[in-house]
C-alpha cells in the first residue's frame, strides 16, 4: 500500500483515538492523592447514576464541593447518599437550598457564588479520614476545573 494512502487512513484513526482519550479523561473520576489527610477526587461532567454509585463505594465520609445542579440531581436520584456525606459546599449558588426532604440531616452545608469563594472556605471543612470530592458541570466547567486543579497543586504536600 502506498505510504500516502496509509497516512490518510491512519491519521483520522489517531485523531479519533486522541479525542476519545481526552473525553474519557474529562468525564471520568480523577484521583489527586491526599490533601489535609483527605483522599481527593475530581469529576467533571459526571453522570448522576455513576456518581451516586461511586459515592456509595467511598469508605469515608465525603466533603463534596460541587455545583448545585449536579449535587441536587444526584441526591434526588438517591437520597440515601446523605448518610455518606459530611459536607456539601455549593460553588455556584448563593442560595442555600436542596430539593430533598432530608437535607436537614447534613452535618455541614454551605453555598457560595463561585469556585474561588468555595476554595477559600474549604479549609474550614477539612477532615481526617474523609474523601474530598470536587464535581463540575455546566457552562463554565472547564474554568472551574482549572481553578480546582491549581488549588490542589498549591495546597498539596
Amino acid at each position: 500500500m502506498d505510504q500516502k494512502v496509509k497516512k490518510e487512513l491512519i491519521s483520522p484513526l489517531l485523531q479519533a483515538r486522541e479525542e476519545s482519550l481526552k473525553k474519557m479523561k474529562q468525564t471520568s473520576i480523577q484521583p489527586h492523592g491526599k490533601l489535609w489527610g483527605m483522599d481527593v477526587f475530581s469529576w467533571h461532567q459526571p453522570s448522576t447514576e455513576l456518581l451516586a454509585n461511586t459515592i456509595h463505594s467511598f469508605p469515608f465520609p465525603i466533603v463534596w464541593v460541587g455545583n448545585y445542579e449536579t449535587v441536587n440531581d444526584t441526591l434526588k436520584r438517591d437520597e440515601s447518599l446523605i448518610a455518606n456525606i459530611d459536607t456539601i459546599l455549593f460553588h455556584d449558588s448563593s442560595k442555600l437550598r436542596l430539593s430533598i426532604d432530608h437535607w436537614l440531616e447534613m452535618k455541614n452545608l454551605a453555598s457560595v457564588k463561585n469556585i474561588n469563594d468555595a476554595l477559600s472556605l474549604l479549609p474550614t471543612f477539612k477532615r481526617k479520614h474523609a474523601v474530598l470530592l470536587f464535581t463540575t458541570d455546566g457552562q463554565n466547567w472547564e474554568i472551574t476545573k482549572e481553578s480546582i486543579e491549581e488549588f490542589i497543586k498549591l495546597h498539596q504536600i
